[in-house]
């Protein structure tokens, strides 16, 4: 069995509108939910030994401020240009090619194509992930990733910061 973890980026800074987009860090809030979000997984007892994640520097930051509270080192985030508003299939190659070696994988990415993704794999699941939102999904496969596509996913949760106000 695996997992896979599904993850938006927190809230970003708007303040200087002439900022690339792909430049764009958190703002105060998206550093406190990416935080959150990670203790909330720690709490869970979530076990991540895989993040792959967008460069875009707020899908970044929330990688690394998630990581941060589960333990892990910086060496287990791989980053990925491809990822950076990424549509479904593109996020399933990247699924797929994942190392036979890790079960349990976090994605930080964008919308739309993460919402897209996540309703893709058990049906419709909410309209739009809120920033640092999560869908975590069971993965029935005991070998390589590479056969994603065609195996069962169960939802395990689906949460967000605003869940926990």
């Amino acid at each position: 069995m695996k997992s896979i973890i599904m993850v938006r980026h927190a809230k970003s800074d708007w303040s200087n509108l002439y900022l690339p987009d792909i430049e764009r860090t958190l703002n105060e809030r998206g550093l406190r939910d990416a935080k959150k979000m990670g203790q909330l997984l720690l709490a869970r007892n979530v076990k991540i030994d895989l993040i792959i994640a967008s460069t875009a520097k707020r899908a970044a930051q929330t990688a690394m401020l998630i990581a941060k509270e589960l333990g892990l080192d910086t060496k287990q985030i791989q980053w990925s240009e491809e990822l950076y508003h990424a549509p479904p299939s593109i996020i399933e190659q990247h699924i797929e090619t994942i190392d036979v070696t890790h079960n349990h994988v976090m994605i930080v990415c964008h919308n739309p194509g993460i919402t897209h993704f996540v309703n893709s794999l058990q049906g419709h699941i909410t309209d739009n992930i809120p920033t640092c939102g999560m869908a975590a999904f069971a993965i029935e496969m005991d070998k390589g990733w590479e056969d994603f596509h065609l195996v069962n996913k169960r939802l395990m949760f689906y949460d967000f910061p605003k869940n926990h106000l």
